[in-house]
């Protein structure tokens, strides 16, 4: 098993954390540049650190295709907002529509936001592709965390933006891990990403989203614990022993 890590030009690597993971626990790490390097050499056994279209072209050379709901419906009670989807394109003709968060569907193809004008479409799509999107009700969020999954279990909480006044409800963080548990094959390595929201003067604390471990943002997170999430979601993803599994 190896563990092939991008690299930058002066030699770095683009996820220091994952990487020092990896190496404290013995793994052979690969150092490259640019996919074309690696692509025909990686195996079923190993592990490509990269972002996360090229993780993706490894997984589907392998005939995998990750699938990873953003807001399942087994925590859809813990939001705290309404959600539904329309077109990138529907959103920017029809002003009625504006003042609602969006996200693309399609993984990552652009950072989500709230639109309020043609001014915020700036990016979020192409003169060739109208982009299916998901939409929620803006929150007035006032802090937000990422909460890290692996084998079911809630390894860490880590804060990444807004007001550190404001704090989780850890009962209602406890409340979405257990439904979470009651997901359908559900991913082994993943995030599970809170905010506290006020509405009417009121502190709430809500799921915001859940988000893939095969190709994941730190934000912190503890590297041996991050090597492991990132090991145990590709393990599941390609149906194979987990060698960093050490709970056994």
């Amino acid at each position: 098993m190896k563990i092939y890590a991008k690299v930058r030009k002066n030699g770095e690597y683009h996820s220091l954390n994952i990487a020092f993971g990896f190496r404290e626990m013995g793994a052979e790490i690969v150092k490259y540049s640019i996919l074309d390097e690696i692509y025909d050499v990686v195996t079923s056994d190993d592990i490509v650190l990269d972002y996360i279209d090229q993780v993706q072209t490894i997984l589907n050379k392998f005939h995998v295709r990750p699938s990873c709901e953003d807001y399942p419906a087994e925590l859809r009670p813990f939001m705290g907002r309404r959600i539904w989807t329309d077109h990138i394109d529907s959103i920017n003709a029809n002003p009625e529509k504006w003042g609602v968060f969006v996200k693309p569907v399609r993984d990552k193809a652009f950072t989500g936001l709230v639109i309020n004008g043609p001014q915020d479409l700036i990016g979020c799509g192409s003169c060739y592709e109208n982009y299916e999107v998901i939409c929620s009700e803006a929150l007035d969020i006032k802090r937000e965390w990422r909460g890290f999954m692996v084998y079911d279990e809630l390894v860490d909480i880590r804060p990444y933006k807004g007001d550190y006044h404001y704090h989780y409800d850890a009962g209602v963080v406890d409340q979405v891990v257990e439904a979470f548990r009651t997901i359908p094959d559900r991913p082994m390595g993943c995030s599970i990403d809170f905010a506290v929201t006020v509405k009417n003067g009121k502190e709430q604390t809500v799921f915001l989203e859940m988000n893939d471990g095969y190709a994941l943002g730190s934000y912190g997170f503890y590297h041996l614990n991050y090597a492991k999430l990132i090991s145990a979601r590709w393990s599941q993803l390609l149906n194979r022993r987990d060698a960093f599994d050490f709970r056994r």
